[in-house]
């Protein structure tokens, strides 16, 4: 495994105003039962413009990609090991972990006639080998892994229609062989859709005449929680029959915790063209009650993560990447 080696590049005391505002966060927010574990850990610098980071399966590492969204790369938890998987344009926008973490999928793209293209590729995080799973086209969606066997889904055109292409030879033969997930697409429309990975037996989820984007099933598949642009920007959870549908109210970039029972997410502030501000918030999509983890006026945190185990967030600020500890109720409210 050839990591760099990066030494100490956290630097603790560098982080004093950003704990104190976090920890002045949690202490407005401890009548709720949330407590920090300490102060939040700085793993990259903002010269390295890391952004998107991404837990592993097994929480021991983070991928990250950078602001254009070129490149995908591995990180220790702890900070002290970094290493380029692949250096592809537009790999690191939602690229995805495989359920058993040796495997990374993402989205491939390059320029023809003018025009964008895709293809989806796979690198093994661990010999670094590159993987083409399909030729360029047209339009592709950005795929997810649907079982553990490998099996991935894709879109293939606007109005979400899916393909799967099945990678079980970079697979131990032991692993499961069924489908797992249902998938959640956007379709041309602006309109959520769940089916089963193959695009059978679809469920509209949103209303009819709501415009929305960026769905996410839940841990267990049976939620799953979107943006909603005629909500003015609010992220809404409906079940996966699309009944139950509950507004949040204003946020983005939410990540389910792993028990399917919270969504850590950000809120920005804008001057209409770029984010001016931002910070975390946490919230139970049963009782919609709501706790703020970041309070920064000179940060913008934005797309949290949660580790597998629930002990930490993982955010990017500045392009430099951080790790929040947090300890939390079963139930929030408590």
């Amino acid at each position: 495994m050839n990591f760099l080696r990066r030494g100490e590049i956290l630097n603790r005391h560098s982080m004093t105003m950003l704990g104190l505002a976090i920890l002045a966060g949690f202490l407005f927010s401890s009548a709720k039962g949330i407590s920090v574990q300490g102060e939040p850990v700085k793993l990259t610098e903002e010269k390295e413009g890391f952004i998107y980071p991404v837990w592993s399966p097994d929480g021991q590492f983070i991928a990250v990609t950078r602001g254009d969204w070129r490149g995908i790369w591995r990180i220790s938890s702890d900070g002290k090991q970094l290493e380029e998987l692949t250096a592809d344009r537009g790999a690191g926008y939602k690229f995805a972990w495989s359920p058993e973490g040796r495997h990374i999928v993402y989205r491939v793209e390059k320029m023809v006639d003018g025009k964008r293209h895709f293809a989806i590729m796979v690198v093994d995080v661990e010999d670094k080998t590159l993987h083409t799973i399909t030729e360029f086209e047209r339009y592709l969606g950005v795929p997810r892994w649907v079982s553990a066997d490998g099996t991935i889904a894709f879109e293939t055109d606007r109005d979400g229609s899916l393909a799967m292409a099945k990678t079980a030879h970079l697979f131990p033969s032991e692993t499961q062989r069924e489908l797992s997930n249902l998938v959640a697409t956007t379709s041309g429309n602006l309109q959520i859709w769940i089916s089963q990975p193959d695009g059978s037996e679809r469920t509209l989820i949103s209303g009819p005449e709501e415009r929305c984007f960026d769905p996410i099933p839940s841990p267990d598949g049976r939620r799953v929680c979107y943006s909603s642009l005629d909500a003015g920007g609010s992220i809404v959870v409906a079940q996966a029959d699309g009944e139950g549908k509950v507004n949040l109210g204003y946020g983005s970039s939410p990540c389910w915790s792993p028990d399917g029972s919270k969504l850590v997410y950000e809120v920005t502030e804008d001057d209409g063209t770029l984010i001016t501000g931002s910070d975390l918030f946490l919230i139970g999509v049963d009782d919609s009650d709501k706790v703020r983890l970041t309070d920064t006026p000179d940060l913008i945190e934005r797309w949290p993560n949660w580790s597998p185990d629930g002990t930490k967030i993982a955010f990017c600020a500045g392009e430099a990447i951080y790790v929040l500890p947090i300890q939390q109720p079963t139930t929030l409210g408590e």
